[in-house]
């Protein structure tokens, strides 16, 4: 080597800790940047090659190493649009609302309302009239559209599928979704008796037009220990049924008989043979229940209870019967107009035996209607009030959004003008092979490389790799303690090459002098 080429390795030197000193500035800077990944400066040796043999009085090289795999400090937002990445994964956003190949990634979770230019939609004012508004997505402060997954007929949401994720107020103005599933988890009470008021729950449901529909459920106690019936009613009902269920049905003539009473309007059923009341002849009917008589001398019509005597043997109509002879012989038919549903048949320890599903169907008086199971499997029969202690169903209304936020899950949650609050989106992240290997894009973006490999959607939440907090930011990773630290370190070394220069630089211009 020269002794011009003495210079080389301090230079190096110099120019290595001068890099690593403005990567330690980049850092310091952003130190409270959301979603900033720190770079680390690292060094190799540079060895210079000359005719006869290689060796190690080259230098030294710096090289960037990124961080994008550790997590950054967690900082509480006012802002319910806040969204903090807990563990590995990357949000992804796009510049445009159809499907784009420019799709970004970043650990910012700071997002926003925004508009897109010519997205808008014609809605109905409160007037009637017909009015245009400009449409709302949630996007982060470049302005670039978040991505999520939209939620299924069915209640859930895929991974693979995520778009621009609209949340203004008319999103959801036309979206109305009928129940198909409820749950009823309720505690009958065992000490009710026959006869006693029916108690009554009742529940919101959803009918095909995305009309609430209150239906309430009466329940009441059968002469049958452990045994209750179910009876439903509602406004504006055309029709309604609650399955399994039959209609009642009895028949006389082999070894009872009917005794018709026009004074009191009572109808009893007797033994043949001994003349007494046959107990729980009428068990399952209720006052307000239809029967129709069938095979009398001159009562055949449809009559409605007024009440069931306490043995069940005999009932008593609201209108008035015709003076006949006890029936005797003669077959005498007696159904009730509607279907029945099926009992609710407890346990001696009060667990619910059977049936633990059932279908209410029905037609509302404009047209709509309504078919859903309800889930009774939770129902119980024990001592004390009768409580409601879980009760849900799966449809909604119809509704203008008031407010979105996101729970722990990475879901968007709407709060509508009708009070109901619901996931509409879930926010699926992104992960890489080898994350460190993304390209860094101005405003805290990343962009896939070959490197990186290719993005694999998940949730959060199914898999474990992440998890949320709301009302939260990822700042950056950046420890300002290690990184002055570092500085003064730095600064060491440049001094030190920077020592070296000079002392070359002399003994140069010492060999020099000696020519003279």
């Amino acid at each position: 080597m020269s002794g011009n080429g003495l210079f080389q390795t301090s230079v190096l030197g110099m120019r290595a800790q001068a890099h690593h000193l403005n990567t330690i500035g980049y850092n310091v800077a952003n130190v409270n940047t959301g979603g900033f990944k720190r770079t680390d400066t690292q060094f190799e040796t540079l060895l210079s090659d000359n005719e006869f043999q290689q060796h190690d009085l080259g230098g030294v090289r710096p090289y960037a190493r990124a961080t994008n795999d550790i997590q950054g400090r967690i900082q509480q937002s006012n802002n319910v649009l806040d969204l903090a990445i807990i563990g590995q994964g990357f949000f992804a956003v796009q510049p445009d609302l159809t499907s784009s190949d420019s799709v970004f990634y970043t650990r910012d979770g700071a997002f926003e309302i925004s508009t897109a230019d010519g997205a808008t939609s014609s809605v109905t004012a409160d007037d009637g009239s017909t009015i245009t508004v400009s449409n709302g997505y949630l996007a982060d402060k470049n302005g670039l559209f978040l991505l999520g997954s939209p939620i299924a007929a069915d209640g859930t949401f895929s991974a693979g599928s995520a778009e621009p994720m609209r949340v203004d107020q008319f999103a959801f103005i036309n979206i109305g979704q009928a129940t198909t599933q409820s749950v009823l988890e309720l505690n009958l009470p065992s000490s009710a008796n026959f006869g006693d008021t029916a108690e009554t729950f009742t529940f919101d449901t959803f009918d095909s037009g995305g009309t609430a529909r209150n239906i309430s459920f009466d329940f009441s106690k059968t002469l049958t220990d452990n045994t209750w019936r179910i009876d439903t009613r509602a406004d504006n009902l055309t029709t309604s049924t609650l399955s399994p269920g039959s209609a009642f049905s009895l028949t006389t003539g082999t070894t009872s008989e009917m005794s018709f009473n026009s004074t009191t309007n009572t109808i009893e059923i007797l033994n043949s043979t001994t003349g007494l009341p046959v107990a729980e002849s009428f068990s399952g009917l209720v006052a307000g229940d239809q029967i129709t008589l069938a095979g009398t001398a001159s009562n055949d019509a449809t009559y409605t209870i007024s009440s069931v005597n306490s043995t069940g043997s005999a009932v008593t109509l609201t209108t008035a019967i015709a003076a006949e002879a006890n029936s005797g012989a003669t077959a005498i038919t007696t159904t009730s107009a509607a279907i029945l549903t099926d009992n609710l048949v407890f346990s001696q320890q009060g667990v619910l035996q059977s049936p633990t599903e059932l279908t209410y169907t029905s037609t509302w008086d404009d047209g709509a209607t309504s078919t859903f199971t309800i889930d009774v499997s939770g129902m119980t029969q024990f001592d004390g009030a009768f409580t409601p202690f879980q009760t849900s169903q799966d449809g909604f209304a119809a509704a203008s959004l008031n407010t979105v936020s996101f729970n722990g899950d990475g879901e968007v949650i709407g709060l509508f003008s009708d009070g109901t609050e619901r996931a509409i989106y879930k926010v699926p992240l992104y992960d890489f092979s080898n994350p460190n290997g993304l390209d860094s894009e101005n405003g805290l973006l990343f962009v896939q490389t070959p490197d990186s490999g290719e993005a694999t959607a998940f949730f959060a939440d199914e898999t474990g790799q992440a998890s949320f907090q709301p009302n939260a930011q990822e700042l950056s990773n950046v420890d300002i303690a290690l990184e002055f630290t570092r500085m003064i370190q730095t600064q060491n070394a440049y001094n030190m090459n920077a020592t070296s220069f000079k002392t070359i630089d002399e003994m140069i211009t010492v060999a020099r002098d000696l020519k003279g």
